[in-house]
This record gives structure tokens, sequence and C-alpha cells, in this order.
């Protein structure tokens, strides 16, 4: 499980070719059975599942259906589904990965942000955190280096005083492409890399 929700457990342990078929098992068992919230998450493991492997137009077909799920209006998300948080935060979240893996970054961005939107920042301030620096990396795969640092700035303001390994690679990761910037000369970026390596220390 991952700071956004459940993560298929396939993805974890690197096979995603088994993915696919655990998702679908689960969608057959679930759908009819479950509320719109709990079949907004399988539908958005079945996204990432097909993602993975790099079946688009699959992928695609089931973040809509995720959406279209966490429409109904039919009764409350039961707690066993709510371990890793809300049903929309999660779904937000898991999108913009899934797009991340179909390298569509301007959707990416805007799930992003859509999750910052959907997930209380005081519950669930670890989640905001890698969010932004999340976002970070979509806006910097647009060539918007100015925006970039200022989402992975804000990251690392979250992170102030947290020590996870989550955190410790969400700015690890960040810190090539702050090297490119600072060779550029992309205001905020050399103090941008000063506060990550303090923060790595």
């Amino acid at each position: 499980m991952d700071d956004a929700g459940p993560c298929p457990p396939g993805l974890s342990l690197k096979q995603p070719h088994h993915c696919v078929d655990l998702a679908e098992a689960a969608l057959t068992r679930g759908v009819g059975h479950v509320d719109g919230q709990t079949e907004a998450l399988l539908h958005i493991t079945h996204a990432r599942a097909y993602a993975a492997v790099k079946q688009k137009s699959a992928a695609v077909r089931a973040l809509l259906a995720a959406e279209d799920a966490l429409l109904r209006d039919d009764g409350p998300q039961p707690s066993y589904s709510r371990v890793s948080g809300p049903a929309a935060g999660t779904v937000a979240s898991h999108t913009a990965r899934t797009l991340t893996d179909l390298a569509d970054h301007v959707g990416t961005e805007q799930q992003h942000r859509d999750a910052l939107v959907r997930w209380d920042r005081e519950k669930y301030k670890r989640v905001h955190a890698l969010t932004y620096a999340d976002l970070g990396d979509s806006l910097a795969a647009q060539a918007r280096a100015d925006e970039a640092v200022a989402a992975w700035s804000q990251a690392l303001t979250l992170m102030e005083g947290m020590t996870s390994d989550r955190t410790r690679k969400a700015i690890t990761s960040l810190r090539s492409t702050l090297s490119v910037y600072q060779r550029r000369k992309v205001p905020g970026a050399a103090e941008l890399a000063c506060r990550a390596r303090e923060a790595l220390a």
C-alpha cells in the first residue's frame, strides 16, 4: 500500500503481467455487489494494471469507469475500502499515476491538482507533499521549469520534519532535474537544490 491508496500487488512486486488478471477477477466479483466508491477503486486498480502493460485504450476505459462509479450515489463508502483514505482522492492520485505511465503529462498535471483538492491537507499531509513532488515532475516533463520549481518547493516545505522512504525517494528523484535547472539558471533552482541536499543529510 502507498500513500495514495492501494497499489496493485503485482505492480508493487514489479510483476505487472499478473496485475490485469488479478484486477479483472476483483471486478468480476465486485461489480454489482459493492458501492460506487468501492467499485471506483477496483476500476482504478484495473487502469493502473493496464497502463503498466502498455494497454492504453483499456487503461483509458478503466479510468472513465472509475470516474463514473464515483458519481453513483448509492450509500457511504464502507470502512474496509476506506483504509487508505477517501475514494475520490485515491482515484485522482492513481489516475495521475496511470496517465504518467501513458506519458500524458498534461492529464497527469490536472489529476495531481484534483488530488490536492480531494485529499484533506491536514489529515493527509504526506499525501499532499508527495503529490506536490509528482506535480513538479509532470510540470518539468512539459518544460515548465519555473512552475516545477514552485511545486517542488511546496513539497519540501510540507516534508519538513517527515522521515520516510517515500519522501526521501521523492527528494532524491528531483535532484538531477534541479542540476539541469541550476546550469540554466532557472530562478529558485539553486536554493531548492540546497534545501533538497539538506533534507537528505
